[in-house]
């Protein structure tokens, strides 16, 4: 149903539409209104730098892209990475299918394509949607020390770290497999 692109240029107007959104905004680490000149600048940077990587989540029937999810802070020596950048933009695909689809992709790839053994996320205290959606697809609270201590408070929000092992994604995939089917 889905296919995942790397971000490119003609997904800017897009990018920059969900990401001013007051509705995707509310919990985004973003104090300030995008516009086409910062996203060209972010891009540069981000072409620069192969830690990261932004996937644009494209609906195949319509051709239509709806959500963007990626990663931060690769490293290929200590298989970890950080998994975020997760907005699903176009409302209408919110808790669908085709978003659920998109996550079991992505996550094939972030464990089997890149070698990642540990995903973590950051995700806002008060962002109840976005918690849940991180267990059910099976991140859960980091009970350890964290390792990203510098994400425990962005743009003034409080964050909680999340992870997900290997294992806890081939524990959950079945499920999330099986939900497609239906």
């Amino acid at each position: 149903m889905v296919n995942l692109e790397e971000v490119s240029a003609i997904y800017f107007p897009y990018i920059i539409a969900w990401r001013n959104d007051p509705v995707n905004n509310r919990y985004l680490n973003q104090p300030f209104h995008l516009d086409m000149e910062k996203q060209r600048a972010w891009y540069e940077r981000y072409m620069a730098d192969d830690t990261q990587g932004l996937l644009v989540v494209i609906d195949k029937e319509n051709d239509t892209p709806f959500a963007t999810m990626g990663w931060t802070d690769y490293d290929a020596e200590r298989h970890r990475c950080i998994t975020g950048r997760l907005l699903v933009g176009d409302h209408r695909y919110r808790g669908s299918t085709h978003f659920a689809e998109a996550t079991l992709l992505f996550a094939d790839y972030v464990y089997d394509t890149l070698g990642v053994d540990v995903c973590y996320a950051h995700i806002v205290c008060e962002n109840a949607a976005s918690l849940r959606y991180h267990e059910k697809y099976g991140f859960h609270p980091n009970e350890g020390e964290m390792q990203f201590p510098e994400e425990r408070i962005v743009n003034g929000m409080e964050q909680v770290e999340y992870l997900r092992w290997r294992a806890d994604w081939r524990g959950v995939k079945p499920t999330v497999q099986d939900r497609l089917r239906s």
